[in-house]
């Protein structure tokens, strides 16, 4: 990778960021696209789509559940999204699979199969197949999911840091005519 444009830092790609992205959207879009098979299928009568919709709600709800919760940076600046502490806890209980990126990625792929049979959940299913490639890339540069604010069991306690600013020592340059 070339450096950045004015510096000799190296910035690398966390592709798990733009996995978790389109992973989250894709389940949506799986989850609206299954509500309407259902109705598609009672309403309308069309006969794979009710089955098939029960799937995207079911599935649509549960990879949201998964993937709603951000991981944390390498450098741990990461801004979490509101209310994911409940679903970081439940990634936690299960972090020895949601931690592996492999895992995710190959999760993604099967769940993404049964989805793109009926039109509904075609582009939600397109959406989670390329997450699960995304997600892969991801595994191959050795990234891995961590919690955000929450210690991982059988790891050290996280240490809270000061977060107190301190005040400037000297005041802000000024311009000659504003002195």
């Amino acid at each position: 990778m070339a450096p950045a444009a004015g510096s000799g830092v190296v910035r690398s790609i966390q592709w798990s960021m733009w996995a978790n992205e389109l992973a989250l959207c894709s389940s949506v879009v799986v989850f609206l696209g299954g509500i309407v098979g259902v109705i598609g299928g009672t309403v309308v009568d069309f006969k794979l789509w009710l089955p098939f919709g029960i799937y995207g709600i079911v599935f649509g709800i549960i990879v949201s559940m998964f993937e709603y919760p951000r991981g944390k940076k390498p450098k741990g600046n990461t801004v979490p999204r509101s209310h994911q502490e409940i679903f970081t806890k439940i990634n936690v209980k299960m972090y020895m699979v949601t931690k592996n990126y492999y895992v995710r990625a190959v999760a993604l792929l099967i769940i993404c199969a049964p989805a793109s049979v009926i039109v509904p959940t075609f582009f939600g299913a397109f959406g989670l197949f390329i997450a699960s490639i995304v997600y892969l890339v991801a595994a191959i540069g050795k990234e891995e999911w961590k919690p955000i604010g929450i210690s991982i069991p059988g790891s050290t306690p996280l240490k809270r840091e000061d977060t107190r600013m301190v005040p400037p020592s000297k005041p802000p340059p000024r311009l000659p005519q504003q002195v």
